[in-house]
């Protein structure tokens, strides 16, 4: 558009009468054709060059891949030189971290503390019972007689989780015997926070009178009951006595795939969902809906007891018992030089006194390092840990460094050394 402005008001510009200035020039044939060969000469050119490089590529060293040689394993200076590492990288031993952390005793105690820290529930755990009543059946004998169920009822039950044998399952059993006496499996549901065990009325036998007693306790004693009700008329409360119940849901099969559900909890009971009494939901979210439905009775039921807490609280009073009964009180210096160096060197007049008539020291060099590793045995405190050092116990030890029996409880790492308090001539030395 400039060019053509230009030409129209400046006709001195134009270099032909019949030409804009805005027009492509008229190029020749000859011209043309020579353009284009260049042009083909230099893509070919530019292809061959291209395949050349990829060919030298595949074949030269510096394109293939090195194979990785793995790090030449390093004896850790001392036993304590992970968990130094990995204290300092936590920043434990800042000075404005030092009310917070603290060393603990070792004894039996402790490790008898530990080891019951270890065996707590660190999941909220539920369970819940799974009643199968067929049509016609209105008392509990009846109800409890009941050894499988209709398949649109075992379809439901598969839903909920997915089957464990109660003789190798590991996780929360919800009070089931592992010997078969109260079925050999059930329906088990669990999560990272999270552990559902539900005792479906068809698993667990019951022959004679003693064993529908056994599973009256078992079913009765849950505080959510779901129902899976075939029967012409709608569940009753009464029909199976207990005074728990504090939830039921009940299951009515409507035809094409839909089902009623009734919710009948206790005046006590806040309100929970996702499901509410008269719902119609279809079968392939019904397992999963009737499942959190439990899940939050049974936590809506947990909040009305005054004295429930949940398992993160039960295990945060445990490790707070044991942070105070078995806190050892020192100061910053004894409490770097402790974590620091637990086992210290030797004095000198130590090293005199051991050292032989040639003068050689009698002890071994790695004297700090296996006393160090028997200061930590859950055992005794005299026999070193073996997976630390396996070397011998040196024939000349300071009595001194037998009385450091403290570790850190919450971890142990290294970055900067600090050596022990050395002893000085004046000090008494312990023969």
């Amino acid at each position: 558009m400039l060019l053509q402005y230009i030409g129209h008001t400046s006709p001195e510009c134009v270099q032909l009468p019949c030409q804009r200035l805005n027009s492509a020039p008229k190029a020749t044939d000859e011209v043309a054709g020579i353009r284009e060969a260049e042009t083909v000469h230099l893509l070919l050119n530019q292809h061959a060059q291209e395949g050349q490089h990829t060919a030298q590529g595949a074949y030269s060293p510096e394109m293939l891949a090195r194979a990785s040689t793995p790090p030449n394993p390093t004896e850790p200076l001392s036993p304590f030189q992970y968990s130094r590492l990995l204290l300092e990288n936590f920043n434990f031993f800042s000075w404005e971290k030092r009310p917070k952390f603290d060393l603990v005793k070792k004894n039996e105690k402790l490790l008898r503390e530990l080891r019951n820290l270890d065996n707590q529930i660190c999941r909220e755990t539920h369970k819940i019972a799974v009643i199968y009543v067929a049509e016609g059946q209105e008392d509990k004998n009846s109800i409890f007689m009941n050894s499988s169920g209709s398949r649109a009822f075992e379809e439901f039950v598969a839903g909920l989780g997915w089957e464990v044998d109660l003789e190798l399952h590991t996780g929360y059993n919800g009070g089931l015997e592992t010997n078969k006496s109260t079925g050999s499996t059930a329906p088990y549901y669990a999560t990272s926070f999270m552990e559902v065990l539900f005792h479906v009325s068809t698993r667990i036998p019951a022959i004679e009178k003693d064993s529908i007693t056994k599973k009256l306790r078992h079913l009765g004693n849950d505080e959510v009951h779901i129902v899976w009700s075939e029967h012409t008329r709608d569940y009753r409360r009464g029909i199976i006595p207990t005074e728990f119940c504090d939830v039921l849901i009940v299951i009515y099969p409507l035809g094409n795939w839909l089902y009623r559900v009734q919710i009948n909890p206790k005046p006590e009971v806040p309100f929970f969902g996702p499901l509410f009494d008269g719902a119609i939901v279809d079968h392939l979210v019904l397992p999963r809906l009737v499942r959190a439905t439990a899940i939050n009775a049974g936590r809506a039921i947990n909040s009305l007891k005054p004295m429930f807490r949940t398992y993160y609280e039960q295990r945060a009073q445990a490790l707070e018992t044991i942070v105070q009964n078995y806190k050892e009180l020192t100061t910053f210096e004894d409490f770097a030089a402790k974590v620091m160096a637990p086992a210290p060197a030797k004095s000198p007049l130590v090293l005199r006194r051991s050292a032989g008539p040639s003068g050689s020291e009698g002890g071994s060099p790695q004297l700090g390092s296996t006393l160090a590793a028997a200061l930590l045995d859950s055992d005794s405190g005299s026999t070193p840990m073996q997976h630390h050092h396996p070397r011998p116990r040196p024939a000349t030890v300071s009595s001194s460094a037998g009385e450091q029996g403290s570790f850190s409880f919450r971890g142990v790492p290294e970055h900067h050394a600090i050596p022990a308090p050395q002893s000085h001539s004046s000090s008494p030395v312990p023969n």
